[in-house]
């Protein structure tokens, strides 16, 4: 059923889909091919963005699935996350000329990108496009410090099978306002995770259809968040990634946002810790405890077209009836012209290599990507996400959150 989403997010090798190169193919190929770099992300807010990179071990858990990495030997293995977590910088980064500048991150690490691009964009004989993209963070820069003012932190949980890689863009836009966003990868679910020396962890866990697998997979996610919150939250930790105290990065009181399993992975984290003060649901599932427990802190959903305000299709057919055990400020909003790829990366790095047209006709609900363009599509979701955390985070109302704007008419509210 969503064979091509697969091919775009997991990177399953599926090439029968791909139309055979054309004249636009061949250009975003020549452009490849000449040395060309792509900045795909452009902030909203008023702030330069840092980036580090963190590889966490959890001494308390096993990987229940390390037997996947054959070059890891076969004993028990401890619990690998990588975390890229993006803030507020002092330094301010080059002008976009084309060439990819100094100290600012690739958009995936070399690796990542070899594996991503064999899986999306070698059918179109594009090999190497992933290197070519680059984000708008600056590697290890010095975090910004504000008298008095502490940046709230959001965590992200990717989608099922996806890479954090994939959430750069969103990261980067919330944290130019004002935020600590921390993204997680949980090992063996993406289709692979790079640790910093190189060493990769295999994943693809086939849950599709297996519902113990799926729960087993949710709550590692869920644990993998609640660890690295604690490592944010230990003083040698902001000490040495962030130079700060516990006055410039408080995990006392945070916000979450998940894309997919992602969003179920917030739900169920929500009512597992109590950090986790507001929730954001980027077209999202309800798979966990919080079904029957029911949840208490604000909710936003962000809806691919016609999910919200339905009883029909797949997880988003449960939303209305999860809505009352919501005891808190709650909005659920469909966002026209989209579909459940639209909330990731994926066509920003289509959009600009011009490939949007040559892709093939959608194969079931899954596979909808939509019509939005990605640009637009990530200007919405940075309005709104900031909105409803500076309103639950920050204490700043926003009349955004209030009901439909011209500003935005491609979002209904729905509940």
């Amino acid at each position: 059923m969503y064979t091509y989403l697969k091919q775009l997010l997991l990177g399953a090798s599926i090439h029968n889909g791909w139309p055979a190169p054309s004249a636009p193919q061949s250009a975003a190929l020549s452009r490849v091919s000449a040395g060309q770099h792509h900045s795909l992300f452009h902030l909203s807010g008023p702030y330069e963005v840092g980036v580090r990179v963190q590889e966490l071990i959890d001494p308390s858990r096993l990987d229940p699935w390390a037997y996947l990495d054959s070059d890891r030997g076969n004993g028990p293995v401890n619990r690998a996350v990588m975390m890229s977590t993006y803030y507020p910088t002092a330094v301010r980064n080059p002008a976009d000329d084309g060439k990819p500048p100094r100290h600012v991150m690739p958009y995936m690490p070399k690796l990542t990108a070899e594996v991503y691009d064999r899986n999306v964009f070698a059918a179109l004989g594009l090999n190497g496009s992933f290197a070519t993209f680059y984000t708008a963070a600056r590697e290890n820069g010095p975090m910004l410090h504000i008298p008095g003012e502490a940046f709230p932190v959001v965590m992200v949980s990717t989608g099922g099978g996806t890479t954090r890689f994939y959430y750069t863009a969103l990261a980067e836009a919330l944290a130019s306002t004002g935020y600590i966003v921390a993204c997680v990868d949980h090992s063996h679910d993406s289709l692979v995770v790079e640790l910093l020396n190189h060493t990769l962890l295999h994943g693809g866990l086939p849950v599709t259809g297996n519902r113990p697998l799926l729960l087993m997979d949710l709550d590692a996610r869920v644990n993998d968040t609640m660890f690295a919150l604690d490592e944010l939250g230990r003083a040698d930790v902001r000490e040495e990634h962030f130079s700060t105290s516990d006055a410039g990065l408080n995990v006392s009181r945070v916000g979450m946002m998940g894309h997919s399993l992602g969003g179920a992975t917030m739900s169920t984290t929500m009512l597992r810790d109590s950090r986790i003060a507001a929730g954001v649901s980027l077209d999202g599932a309800f798979f966990g405890p919080e079904q029957e427990a029911g949840l208490d802190s604000p909710y936003l959903i962000l809806g691919a077209e016609g999910h919200a305000g339905t009883k029909k299709g797949l997880w988003w057919s449960k939303w209305p009836d999860m809505w009352p055990k919501i005891r808190a400020w709650k909005k659920q909003l469909n966002i026209k012209g989209t579909g459940h790829v639209s909330f990731c990366d994926v066509f920003l790095a289509i959009d600009a290599l011009g490939l949007r047209g040559d892709l093939p006709e959608p194969d079931g609900e899954l596979d909808n990507w939509g019509t939005i363009g990605s640009a637009r599509m990530l200007e919405i979701q940075a309005a709104y996400v900031t909105a409803f955390f500076d309103r639950f985070l920050k204490g700043k109302s926003s009349e955004l959150l209030d009901g439909e704007t011209a500003q935005f008419p491609e979002v209904e509210f729905i509940m």
